[in-house]
């Protein structure tokens, strides 16, 4: 009877493979690290999560409820933090350096103004790949954005200023401005011809059309360029 049993058994096991195979476990994927890596020592803790925290050298040098950090850039005036919002809405926000007296302020779609008591001025925007892009780095005179509601952001920076007489005999200062043009979805600046006097370094610029910029000078003079 037993020797019955036995090889009813050895029957079962050789006509029903999946008895036969190897009971130990597929080897599982290793979870990913929770902690994000970032250049010059920074370090994101936990990656990926709600109200994580920037890191340096162990010490906690960032976090905001209801943001997850995602990257950072070193500036001369302190560092620019790069996270998202529940609803993954990217987001910008300012770590001011030490005795630095400087703000950020919010453009419209995704560009920020880094702004520097004595009147230095910077343009950055998030990319689509998170990096943080400084729209004009060699440049402390970035200014005057103005949004073309659709795709379009222009500005200018400062080129030079002299003293000149105007025609009623006042001693004023002119500054000299370049134009700019920059297209979301890509990272390149264009940088248009002409060059704008003006008496002030707020100029008046903007957007008549979805592609042409219009500008007033010193003098009163009304331009319009074609934005291709």
């Amino acid at each position: 009877m037993r020797l019955v049993l036995v090889l009813s058994a050895l029957f079962l096991l050789a006509s029903n493979p999946l008895w036969a195979q190897d009971a130990t476990p597929e080897p599982q994927e290793e979870p990913a690290s929770p902690i994000l890596a970032l250049e010059e020592g920074y370090q994101v803790f936990p990656a990926e999560r709600l109200a994580n925290s920037l890191y340096r050298n162990g010490e906690r040098i960032f976090s905001r409820q209801g943001l997850a950090v995602r990257g950072m850039l070193v500036i001369k005036q302190g560092l620019l933090v790069y996270a998202t919002d529940e609803d993954n809405q990217k987001k910008l926000e300012l770590i001011p350096g030490e005795e630095m007296d400087v703000s950020l302020e919010a453009l419209e779609d995704g560009f920020y103004r880094l702004k520097v008591k004595g009147g230095l001025s910077r343009l950055f925007r998030i990319l689509e790949d998170g990096e943080i892009q400084d729209l004009l780095p060699r440049s402390n005179t970035a200014g005057n954005f103005v949004f073309n509601g659709k795709d379009k952001g222009a500005f200018t920076h400062i080129v030079g200023g002299k003293q000149v007489e105007t025609s009623d005999g006042r001693t004023r200062y002119q500054y000299s401005f370049k134009l700019h043009v920059v297209e979301q979805g890509k990272n390149e600046v264009t940088h248009l011809a002409p060059t704008v006097v003006n008496y002030s370094a707020d100029l008046n610029l903007r957007w008549i059309r979805e592609n042409q910029l219009q500008y007033t000078d010193g003098n009163g003079q009304v331009e319009r360029i074609t934005v291709r």
